[in-house]
């Protein structure tokens, strides 16, 4: 093995390790690596900048989006003169790096925020136009320099439904058409961005959605386009629901789709309230877990398929402070059969083996 294959592995530990500590001196172990020498440098650098807007606070993101705008080259630059953003051309200024490669994971809420922080503090200007305008760069150049993203985060409050439909944007599909693991928050953005992402991320793993609660007719709209986006999926392992109030009898008959592919299906703090029946899940044939917590509103009738499916592969079922208190009690029964069946075929293969 190479030492550069060396010194990867030792800095993903590294930053495994930081992001599980999770607090304000994390990274700081990575930071110093790159000081060490050149090859220290280039090892550490693409782990540093695969996730360049979860790592800084908010000083450091306007200091991120001007070296990331210090990658454009003087075509891309003028592009943002068009727009009204005078970004001279400096050689001294050109990063070492080809940082925009490196990105792997966006969190494109903290993107906006630092894109609007940069704006008001380097142009002096707090005007959405010139926040678009920079957004589109970057994206631009992120596609551009073949970013290959495996994690896309898009939270909204339904305030920048502008800045979301960039991702839409026909230019910047080969940048999320690879995306392995989506997360969606709050308010449901435009939905011409959740068509674009049915249409362009096909490969998914895992969604993640979270803190669903309006109920006006646009969001209804949207919620039946989260289904198909979840439908569209060609090999959905694992689905995760975590503090939805509203939609959540909409979007469950649309898992009956990934039933072959399924294996882990999450629901905390939903809220179950004139739910269908959950044959859904019952159809899941290859769940291999099944998590179930700080939900409400739950009746018998509503889980009663789970009683009659045959999940051979179900091996950890976690159930805790559902209401009512009833229907909690007679989850937890289930769970405790299938988690016993699970432990017994441990037990039966070590002893055969």
């Amino acid at each position: 093995m190479l030492i550069s294959d060396v010194l990867t592995e030792i800095f993903e530990y590294l930053d495994d390790r930081d992001e599980i500590i999770g607090s304000q001196k994390t990274f700081r172990s990575l930071y110093s690596c790159l000081l060490v020498n050149r090859r220290w440098c280039e090892s550490a650098v693409s782990i540093l900048w695969r996730s360049p807007f979860h790592r800084c606070h908010k000083r450091g993101g306007k200091i991120l989006v001007q070296t990331l705008l210090n990658c454009l080259n003087v075509e891309e630059r003028e592009d943002l003169y068009d727009d009204g953003i005078c970004l001279p051309f400096n050689k001294s200024d050109c990063p070492i790096f080809d940082y925009p490669n490196f990105l792997k994971n966006l969190d494109y809420y903290q993107m906006i925020l630092y894109v609007r922080s940069w704006c008001t503090s380097v142009l002096n200007v707090n005007s959405d136009q010139y926040v678009v305008a920079t957004l589109r760069s970057l994206l631009r150049l992120f596609a551009g320099r073949s970013a290959s993203l495996s994690t896309l985060t898009i939270r909204s409050a339904g305030l920048d439904d502008d800045k979301f439909s960039l991702l839409a944007s026909p230019e910047i599909h080969s940048l999320i058409k690879p995306v392995k693991h989506l997360t969606i928050s709050c308010y449901f953005p435009r939905d011409t961005l959740l068509i674009a992402l049915a249409k362009n991320c096909r490969n998914l793993h895992s969604i993640r959605i979270n803190n669903l609660s309006s109920y006006d007719e646009m969001s209804i709209q949207n919620a039946k386009k989260l289904c198909t986006l979840i439908e569209s999926q060609r090999g959905l392992k694992q689905i995760i629901f975590s503090r939805c109030k509203a939609f959540i009898n909409i979007i469950l008959p649309s898992l009956s789709k990934q039933k072959r592919t399924l294996k882990h299906i999450g629901f905390h703090g939903i809220n179950f309230e004139d739910c269908c029946k959950w044959d859904a899940l019952k159809s899941c044939t290859k769940l291999e877990k099944l998590d179930i917590r700080d939900c409400y509103n739950m009746d018998f009738n509503m889980i009663s398929p789970l009683f009659k499916s045959h999940h051979r592969n179900l091996k950890d079922v976690g159930i805790h402070s559902c209401e009512p208190f009833e229907v909690n009690d007679e989850l937890e029964a289930w769970a405790y059969m299938i988690n016993c069946r699970r432990r017994r075929r441990n037990s039966s293969s070590s002893s055969s083996s």
